[in-house]
């Protein structure tokens, strides 16, 4: 019964957001499930290429379109990006045997789960039909857990995200140059994780309190000691996707080196395509990091350099013109190298919150497994009270709809 409510919950929320959008994940949904059934009987690599290469293609027509919007008009698709992924790896696993039984039920549920079409995660079909086929309840304890992944999802995006987005906004928006740009690269990096960190914490925590449990995206990505352990803590569902099914198709790293190396360089390509056509240089940047930068013994010392190299490259997100990022990159050594902080939109109240909240969610990644065990062993009352606090915490000093859209996650337009 939860099922049929959660799946008709998501079909109205879907058809309420994008109509255009509920047709065309429809005629998804049907196309690559007949497909599907198919192939479980003749697995032929011209059927494979026929299940995939519908949506592959309307998903790259959607992605230059949207970078490109003065040379090509095209619908934007409501979670394209997103339940794109998961038909390929639907298709892709059975082809190669992974998937031996699927029904048309727990396949709608799948594809149609509303809260994982705006950021996330990427789902694999055989995890998710355990989730879906076990037997669920609504128990106080998932509740609770729910409501506080909830609760820190929502401190991360509207009292973080929300005043780093301000002074983003205002360096881009008065075109400032010199370390102001260096400035923004770096507040990007709290910015993005923040924000899409938050998001995702919203929706494992909403799927928790339906006894839903959805894979982690994230695990301590700025703690990495390299890129290429970055790409391993960072969108961890994307880049396990990308690892399985463009890295290893390719032929991962049971060829020749250069031919490995050329295969991490395609893979990271994908990935800046995925997030949109003018992306693809940022990912050629991460492709060409986790091929020749290695961590250096000092621990911390590595961890910073990362952080750097990491933050240098979301210079293409703050900037999002290719020439314009390059442009403002070079600013950082020929322009003025001051920063008047108190001319970025906030005042000083402002900003004591917003560098004690960066460090508190500095804790929190740390001790965030402990955290968490800490409070479900709380007694329900105490757990109401750290609710209520994370609550008031929200409302007090969350920031709604200012500056960078505040509102909207950055990630649900990938």
């Amino acid at each position: 019964m939860m099922n049929v409510l959660l799946f008709l919950g998501s079909v109205l929320a879907i058809f309420l957001t994008d109509i255009p959008s509920f047709l065309y994940l429809l005629f998804s949904f049907f196309y690559s499930y007949m497909i599907g059934n198919i192939l479980k009987k003749r697995k032929k690599k011209s059927l494979l290429f026929l299940g995939i290469s519908i949506p592959l293609l309307v998903l790259i027509f959607v992605k230059i379109s949207l970078s490109y919007p003065d040379f090509f008009s095209f619908i934007s698709f409501f979670g394209i990006s997103y339940f794109t992924l998961e038909i390929l790896s639907y298709l892709i696993d059975i082809y190669r045997g992974k998937i031996k039984e699927s029904d048309l039920w727990t396949y709608a549920l799948y594809l149609f789960y509303y809260p994982c079409l705006i950021l996330g995660p990427i789902n694999r079909y055989e995890d998710f039909k355990k989730e879906m086929l076990k037997k669920k309840r609504i128990k106080g304890n998932h509740v609770s857990q729910g409501l506080f992944r909830i609760f820190i999802g929502a401190c991360k995006k509207l009292i973080i995200a929300g005043r780093v987005s301000i002074l983003i906004s205002s360096i881009t928006t008065n075109d400032l140059n010199g370390l102001y740009v260096l400035l923004a690269c770096f507040l990007y990096s709290i910015l993005l994780y923040a924000d899409f960190s938050g998001g995702i914490d919203m929706v494992i925590g909403f799927s928790k309190i339906f006894d839903i449990d959805l894979p982690e995206n994230f695990d301590t990505p700025y703690f990495s000691k390299s890129v290429k352990e970055f790409w391993r803590r960072w969108h961890m569902t994307l880049s396990n996707w990308l690892k399985d099914y463009v890295y290893i198709s390719l032929g991962g790293n049971r060829v020749s080196k250069w031919r490995v190396k050329f295969n991490v360089l395609l893979t990271f390509l994908a990935s800046g395509f995925w997030h949109g056509a003018h992306y693809l240089v940022w990912g050629l940047v991460h492709g060409l990091l986790v091929i020749f930068s290695k961590p250096l013994k000092h621990k911390w010392l590595s961890i910073f350099i990362t952080f750097c190299l990491v933050s240098l490259t979301w210079i293409f997100y703050v900037y999002p013109n290719t020439m314009v990022a390059f442009k403002k990159f070079g600013s950082i050594f020929t322009n003025g190298f001051t920063i008047d902080f108190m001319n970025l939109g906030l005042d000083m109240g402002n900003y004591l919150v917003l560098l004690l909240s960066v460090l508190l969610l500095w804790i929190y990644d740390v001790k965030q497994k402990r955290i968490y065990t800490l409070f479900e062993k709380c007694s329900l009352e105490s757990k109401i009270f750290i609710l209520g606090m994370l609550g008031i915490c929200v409302l007090l000093l969350g920031i709604y709809g200012i500056g960078f859209e505040v509102n909207d996650f950055i990630y649900s337009k990938f």
